[in-house]
């Protein structure tokens, strides 16, 4: 006899083949709905060109709509729980029950997210462990930060204009205005930490003065290799790499409190690369990096965060420190699991040996025996943590 998935695959063709005869669209099972509902959610970049209003756009411009659109697909299958630990004038940031779940998948459960002023960290794990996600969480600000504390993610280039590249790097006018209105609302407040931040704010107002504006704008496109015409030459004119590079020089002028970089050099030549080392080692706010060189993240890297098993853990040092430490913890878990099995061993070769002697034996033999069990069940679950 046919089996039942067998009879409801035969009753689908017949209904198929009637739904031909009488000039009807077959029935849509739940995987073809929901891949047209997702067609109908992430548009393509041919339905982009055409406009929302009808009227058509370039390449560049539906490619960055394209890309926007994504990120907000993305947004919305992320969910993340986590409290405020720090104080809410601090120039930390202290997440405590920080948890991240993405399509269903828990990428970060119940750990501790802390970042410090004046630090520079290196983000670390395997790939899919969640390393962009969580700079994509503090980007998006789905956790709670407060909100003086300004976040300047780098995740595309800059997209293409008629304005020129020092345009492009100079053209903070609302970052200027709301750090004026942030320094009229630290002058009121009493406390340290706000005073501190104060003095912060005004050494970024003064980096922004239009006296200096252009010679800094200027200084740091030409560290990323822009000449004195390219500077000058529209955006729309370079590709998504020297666009790439505007973005990041935006970010270095800027000087945000919370600067996240995902792999800044993948767009930057040798000479790029040395000249973005020397600039970030003397980030004086918070950084947060990814980035897959080693001698990079020795150059900068004051701290290391660790993705591993959902929790992040934290090493102070560089990238060669986090590697000795490490190695160093594994090693001392080792030991420490073989001499747990050792004594196990010891415990269970004892209780064959005594375990139907006389009495006083027996009972040691069965203390022994419910020792070795828990110690066991202990150190398989503690091993290589």
């Amino acid at each position: 006899m046919p089996s039942d998935a067998k009879k409801k695959q035969q009753q689908k063709k017949k209904e198929a083949a009637k739904a031909r005869q009488s000039g009807k669209k077959p029935p849509q099972s739940n995987q073809t709905k929901t891949a047209e509902d997702s067609k109908e959610q992430s548009p393509t970049l041919g339905d982009l060109q055409n406009g929302t209003n009808g009227t058509a756009i370039s390449t560049e411009e539906a490619l960055c709509l394209k890309l926007e659109a994504d990120a907000r697909l993305n947004a919305e299958a992320r969910s993340c729980t986590g409290s405020l630990a720090s104080h809410p004038r601090s120039r930390d940031i202290k997440i405590s029950n920080f948890s991240i779940t993405f399509h269903g998948c828990e990428l970060l459960q119940d750990t501790m997210l802390e970042l410090n002023c004046g630090r520079r960290y290196g983000l670390l794990g395997l790939n899919g462990s969640g390393k962009s996600t969580l700079l994509a969480v503090l980007g998006n600000r789905e956790v709670p930060i407060p909100q003086q504390i300004d976040i300047f993610h780098l995740t595309r280039e800059m997209p293409a204009s008629n304005k020129t590249a020092l345009e492009c790097v100079m053209e903070v006018d609302e970052e200027r205005v709301r750090l004026e209105k942030l320094a009229e609302e630290l002058i009121d407040c009493d406390e340290e930490d706000a005073q501190e931040q104060l003095m912060d704010v005004y050494e970024r107002l003064e980096d922004m003065a239009a006296d200096t504006a252009e010679a800094r704008a200027a200084h740091i496109l030409h560290g990323l290799g822009f000449t004195a015409k390219m500077q000058k030459t529209p955006t729309k004119d370079f590709s998504g790499g020297w666009r790439m590079r505007i973005a990041l020089a935006r970010a270095l002028y800027v000087k945000p409190h919370l600067l996240l970089l995902d792999e800044p050099t993948n767009h930057l030549d040798l000479d790029a690369c040395v000249w973005l080392e020397e600039e970030l080692k003397t980030y004086k706010r918070i950084l947060v990096i990814i980035s897959h060189s080693q001698d990079f993240l020795n150059g900068i890297c004051t701290n290391i965060i660790h993705v591993n098993k959902k929790q992040l853990k934290y090493y102070t040092g560089n990238y060669e420190a986090f590697v000795k430490t490490r190695m160093e913890l594994l090693e001392n878990q080792a030991k420490q699991y073989n001499w747990e099995q050792d004594q196990i061993a010891h415990m269970k070769n004892y209780i064959a040996r005594f375990g139907h002697g006389s009495a006083k034996l027996a009972r040691q033999a069965q203390s022994k025996e419910r020792t070795s069990e828990d110690g066991g069940s202990r150190s398989d679950r503690e091993s290589y943590q």
